[in-house]
């Protein structure tokens, strides 16, 4: 097969142009991607996923589901998302680097931005054969505030086998070669691998341009639904139920689903488009805008694309009323496939004022119907991520309408109005990231160094112990979940997106009554190897009064006298104000 030297230097200079791209957005990460972190929050939980996944491919692969955390529950790893895809991408880094658990969670947040960007321009360059406007798309997404804003969830940037797999689907319908549905599959697969909502964007979208096909060219379509194309589909069913059927025994196990009114309140309103992230120069004009200084329970939603993306989705809008008659099926499966995940991420039932429309009637939203018929819809509490998928395909639909309006314009003026463009997606970003220092393992409390001598049987639990309702002092627990990387010790603490609502009683009780017999006789049935008692944490909570149960927290004093004093109980190390208890055997 002879090779287009032209071609391939255009696609390799786009892949760089977002690769420079993304270093500056996060810049200066790229010289920190050992020591710094977007924030001690789900960025932690991300980290352990990433380590979590390594350590289990590279020790135990069918095991990868019975994480370290919440013992003594099976398939823990299954109460966040699973990350395994962008987690093996990240693995020879992490590999490299390998005292530095933060180091996976950078590089994917560096690599998914470029790749984000790049398969965003391959999709385009599909769609406009125009290579400008394929590079302006994908420059309007991951220079967006909406996007820039989840530098610390990186499962909603991480979704680049989005457009992958719609590509090789509108390659598959041009075509009819199954190599290229076989390929959509794929990134269907990676992406599912990697986070479960967007592998239901990828659902949609397919859905959507088969059946705007189906509807122009019966005959020919119809064609493509061979026994061949059939087979693929159920092996890749097949191939699914491993990730999704962990997350189900946990919702059996439980009989746990995601209430709707959690949707709600985790949904975008139509004045979050105006609402923006502090990657805007001009966020604080926008924030101080009437629409957005008053809320009903203080939900704001940062869904600012930008000035320059904002200003193109309007005149898109325009453009395609206007020139309706002159069909693009692409184009307007696209725009069709925008403009309903913008619907769905205003979730369950329409915000205008910042309160939920209940006069004269609440006003029911395509959400809702998904949420009670579409399996796997219920473990969802988050709508606000379909905008992404808006912002995908509407940055498409949007270039393609730049190169449809200057399509009879001179070079100057093309060149003058895409310089524009550039210039102000640039001009409106407002650097740096924030960024906040993080240790690597050889820095971690010594207390997680010496754990990781212990043999691989051991299991502890770590006083205080919090549940995700004693805020602030839950966050230590995501702390934890960093510092278990150097280990992987089992524990009964944990922090993720579900837990387990007997652990959290086991939580509340062991919060409010420990240190005393019952409390004691309980671990010890639990046969937990270590008890780390964290003085200072006590202290904190006992010198703010913190009361559970109306009971105050004692002091870390109080609780290593009484711990002393047990016959049960022996110390076995002592690292500063971390003491370590065992059960006498």
């Amino acid at each position: 097969m002879k090779i287009n030297k032209k071609r391939t230097y255009a696609i390799l200079c786009a892949f760089f142009l977002f690769f420079i791209a993304s270093i500056l957005i996060t810049y200066p990460l790229i010289f920190h991607i050992t020591n710094f972190t977007t924030g001690y929050g789900d960025e932690l939980l991300i980290a352990w996923i990433n380590n979590w996944v390594i350590h289990s491919v590279l020790s135990n692969p069918f095991n990868i589901f019975n994480g370290d955390m919440y013992y003594p529950y099976h398939n823990t790893f299954a109460f966040s998302e699973s990350l395994i895809t962008t987690s093996i991408l990240a693995m020879p880094i992490q590999l490299i680097l390998s005292m530095s658990p933060i180091a996976s969670v950078n590089f994917t947040y560096i690599s998914s931005l470029t790749l984000l960007g790049f398969s965003i321009y391959l999709l385009t360059k599909y769609v406009t054969n125009n290579y400008i406007a394929s590079i302006l798309s994908g420059m309007l997404v991951i220079f967006s505030p909406a996007v820039m804003d989840n530098g610390g969830t990186l499962q909603i940037i991480a979704v680049e086998f989005i457009p992958l797999s719609i590509l090789s689907f509108l390659h598959f319908i041009k075509t009819g070669k199954s190599r290229f549905f076989l390929l959509s599959l794929l990134f269907f697969l990676m992406q599912v691998y990697n986070s479960f909502m967007p592998g239901y964007f990828i659902i949609l979208s397919i859905c959507i341009i088969f059946i705007y096909y189906l509807f122009l060219y019966k005959k020919e379509v119809v064609k493509l639904i061979t026994k061949k194309n059939i087979l693929l589909v159920i092996l890749t069913v097949l191939l699914v139920l491993p990730v999704v059927l962990p997350y189900y025994q946990v919702s059996e196990t439980f009989s746990y689903t995601r209430d709707i009114r959690d949707s709600i309140h985790f949904s975008l309103q139509p004045e979050d488009l105006l609402y923006s992230s502090q990657y805007s120069r001009i966020h604080t004009f926008l924030n101080t805008l009437p629409i957005n200084t008053h809320s009903q329970n203080n939900e704001y939603m940062t869904g600012y694309l930008g000035g320059i993306f904002s200003i193109l989705c309007l005149l898109t809008i325009i453009y395609l009323i206007s020139h309706f008659k002159k069909k693009n099926i692409i184009v307007n499966a696209l725009f069709f496939i925008a403009i309903f995940a913008l619907i769905m991420s205003f979730g369950p039932a329409l915000h205008l004022g910042r309160h939920t429309i209940h006069k004269p009637f609440p006003i029911i939203l395509p959400y809702a119907l998904f949420y009670y018929i579409l399996p796997g819809f219920k473990g969802f509490r988050t709508p606000v991520r379909f905008e992404m998928l808006f912002i995908i395909c509407m940055a498409i639909v949007a270039s393609y309408s730049v190169q449809m309006i200057l399509k009879n314009k001179s070079i100057r003026v093309k060149f003058l109005i895409y310089f524009v463009l550039f210039l102000g997606l640039i001009a409106e970003f407002n650097p740096p990231v924030t960024y906040f220092p993080i240790h690597s393992i050889n820095n971690f409390p010594s207390v997680y160094q010496w754990l990781s001598t212990t043999p691989k049987e051991t299991v502890i639990i770590e006083m205080p112990i919090y549940n995700w309702n004693t805020f602030p002092y839950s966050n230590i627990e995501q702390l934890r979940d960093y510092y278990s990387t150097a280990d992987f010790r089992k524990t009964v603490n944990g922090y993720s997106g579900f837990s387990p609502p007997p652990w959290q009683t086991l939580v509340t009780n062991l919060l409010t009554y420990f240190p005393n017999k019952k409390t004691l006789r309980t671990l010890k049935n639990m046969n937990i190897t270590y008890i780390i008692v964290h003085t200072t944490e006590y202290d904190r909570m006992h010198h703010d009064k913190y009361k559970i149960n109306q009971r105050i927290i004692p002091s870390g004093n109080e609780v290593l006298k009484y711990l002393e004093n047990d016959n049960s109980l022996k110390l076995v190390k002592h690292f500063g104000t971390d003491y370590v208890f065992t059960f006498k055997r």
